[in-house]
């Protein structure tokens, strides 16, 4: 009896054990690969063309050997995936006075993408598992579309598309199932080589791309508003000093109700007599307010309003009476911000140019009309210090390419650039 009490007890400990074991195999395995698929961001903070390189075959390594794994394994890889990519969002909840949650928000940021790793791995066909994996690319949890795998390509010399994508995944397939898959995988991605040559488009007049680092904290806070307005003010004359004919400032880098401010509103008419002016403010009609942008041009002003909000930041994408408690018990109660019905477009000297404002610049809608050119603003200072920054100008090349657009981008907190295709 005592032999076969100790025996039983012994298996039910192995059984606990290596249950508990093979579950941390799923999460060191899960890690490793969500790893691979998230070097290429890294890597990008150097602007080193060869990391590129480096990070993309990385990637493709990953998904190699992600297609094979259990399920499980799937739901890790896409437990850290959501996290390596999307850490950065739970900063802002710092200039909330949350900043305790941000451990919370990160844990619930990997949950989500978890599950919809969960639900691509889930059937145990590799081709399925690569059609719902590609999908997650156009697959907007609460309207945020910043995982995309197609970036992986940005920076080398394969164009970064669906098709190229798609074009990996299958050769990775036909690699696990025929002796020579790797030449199929060879010869395809060759097939989506970028070979095109383009010249950098360029607005033909001079453009003042300004750039700020002003910090979150003191943006909104009313003891440096006069410091932040005077800064502005000079970055214009300097504009007009350079001979610039169109000045750039980023996204509300008048950190309040412009048209609520009679003078300094008269002021940037007046000085749009000499140069065209395009900044970033908050627009309040009908009781509702707007991120905005401003352009103030030959003593006219045209308000353009933000088209697409960022989801849990300017509005929150839930049913109306969740939204109203998340408002109240973050927000203060304050309303989500209201959004405009359609994209905005001006010209300068018959040129025609899409306007942008932040997570915008980075979503289909702005480019439907394959404009030529988009001029976005951006406030990155909400996630600073971190990788947003990096993302966002692969999401940017991402678009520029698959459009051709050029994308003129005014930041604050970040670099600002001139991406072409």
């Amino acid at each position: 009896m005592k032999s076969e009490y100790f025996l039983l007890a012994w298996m039910s400990f192995s059984k606990k054990n290596l249950s508990s074991y093979s579950t941390l195999n799923f999460i060191i395995n899960g890690f490793a690969i969500a790893t691979l698929l998230s070097f290429f961001i890294f890597l990008s903070i150097f602007e080193i063309v060869i990391l590129n390189y480096i990070g993309c075959f990385l990637a493709i390594f990953g998904l190699y050997l992600l297609l094979n794994l259990d399920k499980k394994t799937w739901f890790w890889t896409g437990f850290f995936v959501g996290i390596l990519w999307f850490y950065w969002i739970s900063f802002s909840l710092v200039y909330y006075g949350f900043w305790y949650l941000i451990p919370l928000e990160i844990i619930a940021i990997g949950l989500v993408y978890g599950l919809l790793f969960l639900i691509a791995g889930y059937f145990k066909s590799q081709i399925l598992r690569a059609i719902l994996l590609v999908a997650l690319d156009y697959f907007y949890p609460f309207n945020f579309n910043w995982f995309n795998l197609e970036l992986i390509f940005v920076g080398t010399i394969f164009k970064p598309s669906i098709w190229s994508l798609g074009a990996v995944l299958a050769g990775l397939i036909l690699s696990k199932k025929f002796k020579f898959g790797f030449v199929i995988l060879a010869i395809l991605m060759l097939l989506n080589l970028n070979l095109k040559p383009s010249q950098p488009n360029l607005l033909p007049f001079s453009v003042e791309l300004t750039n700020t680092q002003i910090d979150q904290n003191k943006k909104w806070d009313k003891k440096y508003t006069s410091d932040i307005i005077e800064m502005n003010i000079g970055l214009i004359h300097n504009a007009i000093n350079n001979g610039a004919k169109f000045v750039i400032l980023p996204e509300t880098a008048f950190p309040l109700f412009l048209e609520r401010q009679s003078e300094l509103f008269a002021y940037l008419k007046e000085l749009s007599k000499d140069i065209t002016i395009l900044t970033g403010s908050l627009g309040y009609e009908n009781k509702t307010t707007y991120n905005s942008a401003f352009l103030f041009q030959n003593g006219n002003v045209k308000r353009f309003d933000k088209v697409v909000l960022v989801p849990f930041g300017e509005e929150v994408p839930l049913p109306k009476f969740m939204a109203d408690f998340i408002n109240k018990i973050f927000f203060g109660g304050s309303s989500d911000f209201s959004s405009a019905k359609s994209v905005s477009q001006y010209e300068i000297d018959g040129i025609k140019i899409t306007n942008a404002i932040c997570y915008e610049a980075s979503r289909d809608e702005i480019y439907a009309s394959k404009p030529e050119f988009v001029v976005a603003i951006t406030n990155n200072a909400w996630f600073m210090p971190s990788t947003e920054p990096v993302l966002q100008k692969l999401l940017l090349k991402y678009y520029a390419f698959k459009y051709q657009t050029t994308i003129y981008h005014s930041v604050n907190g970040s670099k600002s650039e001139i991406i072409t295709p």
